[in-house]
């Protein structure tokens, strides 16, 4: 796996943590809170490249973003497919 292939691996399972640790329910999340865990954990990415995994993980159809409000939402397919596992 390359380097790449891990940084968005880790910025999406960063993603799902945010996700999963979000005690009001909450769907969306936003570069900054990444950018927060990942400093939290040890392993600081750039605001631009936390962005440049966001465009990738877009591009695979893993997340959506909610253009009004500019959070980032899972997929609707990716989305069923958490809630089903």
């Amino acid at each position: 796996m390359s380097i790449q292939q891990q940084r968005t691996k880790k910025v999406y399972g960063v993603i799902l943590d945010i996700l999963a640790d979000s005690g009001n329910g909450d769907v969306t999340f936003r570069a900054g809170d990444v950018g927060t865990k990942l400093r939290a954990e040890g392993q600081p990415l750039d605001a631009w490249e936390i962005r440049g995994e966001f465009s990738t993980l877009e591009s695979e159809g893993l997340i959506t973003l909610e253009e009004e409000s500019g959070a980032w939402t899972l997929a609707q397919d990716t989305a069923k497919r958490q809630a089903s596992c």
